[in-house]
């Protein structure tokens, strides 16, 4: 049986290099999601998703300095999506910063309340 790798495209745009970014992150290669999701963010500097992403990668590779400070950007963006606040006080808790933590995980909670009854 022979096996053909598929040649794949380079991203143009900060979507593409999310997605491949998520894939590199889902595969543990986490430098090159960190380099994809910075490449989306020079060509989308509002790309909410590519900081979110990001963030979470920074912490994947133990730097909560980072990852707080892109989280931070994230919610600054959209600051109605819930997952952000939860990713950033999970990232307090092992930054051992629990006052910081709880008001982000109240937030969360406050936002997804709000989204299941509208």
């Amino acid at each position: 049986m022979v096996f053909e790798r598929r040649h794949i495209e380079e991203p143009t745009d900060a979507a593409g290099f999310v997605d491949r970014g998520n894939r590199y992150s889902r595969n543990g290669v986490l430098h090159k999601a960190i380099e994809d999701y910075t490449k989306a963010i020079e060509l989308d500097p509002e790309s909410d998703d590519a900081y979110y992403n990001r963030g979470c990668s920074w912490y994947e590779a133990g730097n909560n300095t980072e990852s707080i400070a892109d989280l931070t950007k994230a919610i600054e963006l959209n600051p109605a999506a819930d997952q952000y606040y939860g990713q950033r006080a999970l990232v307090y808790i092992f930054d051992d910063r629990p006052d910081l933590a709880q008001i982000d995980e109240d937030i969360c909670q406050e936002l997804r309340i709000k989204a299941q009854e509208g």
